[in-house]
């Protein structure tokens, strides 16, 4: 009896496969795949997808390095992809404000486009979002925070987590020796984001807790809210951490973004605990701010999410969904470390 479950499990999931195949060919996403692949050549997308289509974009802080070139990046495939910006493209500004989130998504909702891309940092605002749109019948994306029932496209927060923690670890052991060098890993949260965007800090405790054998809730590591993504709410909140802790030397610290790092950096500076020596600075995105963060020496590492490229997963994703044919769930994109020794080589001095 045992055998014979086992026997007709494996008959039904061979059916699934094979009803799939049959549904969708061998690749169920060769319609997305085959749009990324001239996306990523830079070439104009076969019988122009997006000609005659509206597609709304709403950015997470326009004004950032990193926004500008996500968008940027977007509206320069959307233009290979046959689409207008001018009748065809509508954007928006988040702002890192829930607030204005909500309000420009209802805004957007009025202007009916066929498509919209959200890039929201707020993951309670997005699930309002989710509902209205699906009412609406209109399609949505996600980029970096997530949205229910919507593909996500963005970065492996647990993945580039690991990455940085583990480029921390190895700089802990050259500069410190050890664990036991090490005062305090200040991690710079946002619990705004949701539990997913989290990910991209406690990946960083899990990287040191599988380095040097110590526990994730090591009394060393210190978790702070770093606010909603900006500069001034991050010194804010460092400028308490570094207060709570008087004695803490050999400080180590990761935020989500460069942005949150600057402020977190002028902090350290501000309160006369900024000595090279005694520091170790693993920055997020390495946009044009963290490329320069790098260059002059104010952080040892960032692992890139190259912001510039965004759109090579964005609009294929978007003409693959307004033609029917499934995208995955969850789009990921490349990811490296980045030092002072390698960043000419990705990013060449303009």
């Amino acid at each position: 009896m045992k055998h014979a479950r086992w026997i007709v499990a494996i008959l039904v999931i061979a059916g699934l496969l094979l009803g799939a195949t049959q549904l969708f060919g061998q690749d169920p996403y060769k319609v997305f795949n085959s749009y990324r692949a001239m996306a990523k050549a830079g070439k104009a997308y076969t019988a122009t997808p997006l000609k005659g289509k509206v597609i709304g974009f709403a950015n997470i802080f326009g004004t950032l390095p990193f926004c500008i070139s996500v968008e940027e990046n977007i509206k320069k495939h959307l233009r290979l992809a046959g689409g207008d910006l001018g009748k065809g493209w509508i954007s928006m500004d988040n702002q890192y404000d829930s607030v204005i989130g909500l309000k420009n998504a209802d805004i957007m909702l009025s202007r009916k486009p066929h498509f919209f891309i959200e890039f929201q940092a707020d993951a309670k605002v997005n699930n309002i979002v989710a509902a209205k749109f699906s009412a609406a019948k209109i399609p949505l994306l996600a980029i970096d925070v997530g949205i229910p029932g919507s593909p996500f496209m963005g970065v492996d927060n647990w993945k580039v987590a690991l990455m940085g923690g583990r480029e921390m670890a190895k700089l802990i052991k050259e500069k410190w020796g050890g664990w036991d060098g090490v005062d305090m890993v200040a991690l710079a949260q946002m619990p705004a984001g949701g539990d997913v965007t989290m990910l991209r800090s406690e990946g960083f405790a899990a990287a040191l807790a599988e380095e040097f054998g110590i526990d994730v809730k090591d009394p060393k590591i210190v978790r702070f809210d770093g606010g909603m993504g900006q500069t001034e709410q991050a010194k804010a909140a460092m400028d308490d951490v570094l207060a709570a802790n008087p004695d803490a030397k050999r400080i180590a610290v990761t935020s989500i973004n460069e942005q949150t790092m600057a402020g977190i950096i002028a902090a350290m500076q501000g309160a006369g605990r900024w000595d090279p020596a005694d520091k170790i600075v693993i920055t997020l995105g390495v946009d044009e701010l963290g490329q320069s963060q790098l260059r002059e020496g104010l952080s040892d590492a960032g692992i890139a999410f190259f912001p510039e490229r965004y759109g090579e997963y964005v609009i294929p994703a978007v003409c693959a969904t307004l033609q029917g044919a499934p995208v995955p769930a969850y789009i990921f994109v490349e990811n490296e470390v980045i030092t002072k020794a390698n960043i000419d080589k990705w990013y060449p001095k303009k």
